[in-house]
């Protein structure tokens, strides 16, 4: 019942886990603080327009914490705190951890996480990357974290589902489907992962949701890949919480124009670990696999306009230079060259050695 007197404080608007924490610290309990007399709560050191508000809704809804038990068994939500021994212990290692969290779906607390996130206007590059990235690190038995959104973190989830688990972090209440298409996603996630939130289960998202959400993407995982962000891409901000959190942070080059990468390409400038491939996440924790999903052949791929030419005029048996394939398509524009060339090597079509190129087979 604790962790029902705890979820029930945080109903109180601008009362947050700081001051939640705080007020169980200094009564002992969560029951204890919300049973406490007002002139006791008044002089416990929590900020004046905090407590006010905890005050009022306590007043408002006295029996709120035996309600949120019946409503939880009827919605079939389950809620966690921070005393449980399911909460996982690595989010508990960030600086303002949840005080609780509501979810569907079953946690493994030890789990070896990986976010993935990025952005909602994604690229068929983003897309194809954060499928790969997804299914490819839930095969070698990584659960993969992102934020449930449009876009990339869809992508992310939708490829962790092929082969394993994920962790979808709501920025809303977990009655609440957001974004409305998202419905069906959840669902299968909640039957083979996790959907959780920290806020009241049907709290519309706002402006402020969403960064709060993003310390849980980054607190909970060992390290987070931004597939594509602009510079002012929310998934910037949860690199940045990993960054201050202790996390490794990987970045997916892009073309130097491409607008969806420049986040991305700032982030390796300023030092976070480029990647290509899932096997270059695999190889920074040293994971040795044996699943074959890392290395079976890719399905055949459909290639249009300037990238399907170029693979065409890349051999199977031999490397050849960016001059030589330039040389023959001479109504390319060789400035596009570098972003084709990456395009091929993610999907797995060319291999790369020191600049030059071979087709692989199956590509």
């Amino acid at each position: 019942m604790e962790k029902y007197y705890m979820a029930a404080m945080g109903g109180a608007e601008g009362f947050g886990n700081k001051s939640i924490a705080h007020l169980v610290k200094v009564f002992g309990s969560a029951k204890a603080a919300w049973s406490a007399p007002v002139d006791e709560l008044i002089n416990s050191g929590v900020r004046k327009n905090s407590i006010g508000a905890f005050i009022t809704f306590r007043q408002g809804h006295p029996d709120a914490p035996e309600k949120l038990v019946g409503y939880c068994e009827r919605q079939k939500i389950k809620l966690c705190c921070i005393n449980d021994e399911d909460y996982p212990p690595i989010l508990k290692e960030i600086d303002t951890p949840p005080m609780f969290f509501y979810y569907r779906g079953t946690l493994q607390p030890q789990a070896f996480r990986i976010g993935i996130v990025g952005s909602r206007h994604n690229t068929p590059y983003g897309q194809n990357v954060a499928l790969e990235l997804g299914e490819q690190l839930a095969a070698a038995g990584l659960t993969v974290v992102s934020g449930a959104a449009r876009g990339i973190d869809s992508f992310a989830h939708r490829g962790a589902l092929k082969a394993g688990r994920t962790v979808a972090v709501l920025g809303c209440g977990i009655n609440y489907i957001f974004p409305r298409e998202n419905k069906k996603l959840f669902e299968e996630i909640a039957e083979r992962g996790v959907v959780l939130s920290e806020f009241p289960p049907n709290l519309k998202p706002n402006a402020g949701t969403f960064p709060t959400r993003n310390r849980i993407i980054a607190g909970l995982s060992k390290g987070v890949v931004v597939v594509e962000a602009d510079f002012k891409s929310g998934a910037l901000i949860t690199s940045t919480y990993a960054g201050d959190y202790g996390r490794d942070v990987f970045a997916v080059p892009g073309q130097v124009y491409a607008k969806m990468s420049r986040g991305c390409n700032e982030l390796i400038r300023d030092g976070a670990t480029l990647i290509k491939g899932a096997k270059d996440i695999l190889n920074e924790y040293n994971l040795a696999t044996t699943d074959k999903a890392i290395d079976k052949p890719e399905p055949k791929i459909t290639l249009e306009g300037a990238a399907a030419k170029v693979l065409e005029m890349i051999p199977f048996d031999r490397y050849i230079t960016d001059e030589e394939i330039i040389d023959r398509l001479d109504d390319m524009n060789p400035s596009e060259l570098p972003g084709i060339m990456l395009e091929l090597e993610m999907k797995g079509c060319v291999e790369e050695d020191a600049g030059r190129y071979k087709r692989k087979v199956g590509g």
